[in-house]
Parts: C-alpha cells; sequence; structure tokens
C-alpha cells in the first residue's frame, strides 16, 4: 500500500471508526502519531479529512458534552456537533506527564456510524478501525 507523507507541523484531524462503527476524529496538534491506515494513498489527502467533516450536517450541537475545559472549546464542539467524538493530541500543551496517547475532549451528543457518513469519508472510516476500542468508553487512546 501507497502511503501519503505525515503532513509534519500541521494541525489537522483524521478518523476512524470502533467497533461498534461510531467515528472518531483525532487531532494531531502537528505532532500526534496517525493510523498508517489513515496515510492511505489511494484516499483524498488526510489534511482534507476535518473541512470535509466540518461540511456534513450539524446533528445537535447544544448537547455536545465538552470533558474538558479549554479556553476556545469551539473547535471541539463544531466536530462533535457532527457526531463525532473529538480526541486531541494534549501532549504538545503539557509540560510534564505526557500520555503518549489522544485524550477524549468532546462527546456527541448524536454520534454517527461510519454508513452515515459521506461515502469518501465512510470509505476511510472503515478503513482505519480501532480494535479494542469503544470512543466515549475509552478516555485515551494509543496509536501507532
Amino acid at each position: 500500500m501507497n502511503q501519503q507523507a505525515y503532513p509534519h507541523a500541521k494541525d489537522f484531524g483524521w478518523i476512524a471508526s470502533d467497533d461498534q462503527g461510531n467515528v472518531g476524529i483525532f487531532i494531531t496538534a502537528g505532532e500526534g502519531p496517525i493510523a498508517s491506515a489513515a496515510l492511505n494513498a489511494e484516499f483524498f489527502p488526510v489534511v482534507e479529512v476535518e473541512p470535509r467533516v466540518l461540511d456534513m450536517s450539524i446533528r445537535d450541537r447544544e448537547g455536545v458534552k465538552m470533558l474538558v475545559k479549554v479556553p476556545r472549546p469551539d473547535s471541539y464542539i463544531d466536530l462533535a456537533s457532527r457526531g463525532l467524538y473529538v480526541y486531541d493530541w494534549t501532549d504538545i500543551s503539557r509540560g510534564s506527564g505526557h500520555l503518549d496517547a489522544y485524550e477524549l475532549m468532546a462527546i456527541p451528543a448524536a454520534a454517527i456510524h461510519c454508513d452515515e457518513l459521506p461515502e469518501e469519508l465512510a470509505t476511510v472510516a472503515r478503513s482505519v478501525r480501532l480494535t479494542g476500542v469503544r470512543f466515549g468508553v475509552d478516555k485515551t487512546i494509543s496509536v501507532g
């Protein structure tokens, strides 16, 4: 399988599905690891995932549950309002005690199943399956 290059120093999100077919988005903060299947060269560029998610219809904005307090939660809420569980690579902002994992930031009120995504996103989400993971239940997820 040909791979896309890792987009170094770019803050973007890639998607995956869990064992139930729910969809999570993982914000790299410019340095977080990416599941190798998400970099499949047959897919559209990985840096286009987040804008494509934001082009989707809002399912429920008011019911999004933020799990952390951040000065500007809008980007997390925008993604979760479209039905995705939102994880972020928070190690970049930690002084110490790195998790070496993505941390759950927001839970959607109306979770979306990978089969409900637009076709190109659904293809990626089905291909990037994180086995043994349950979005929303697992507060941290290690990738690599």
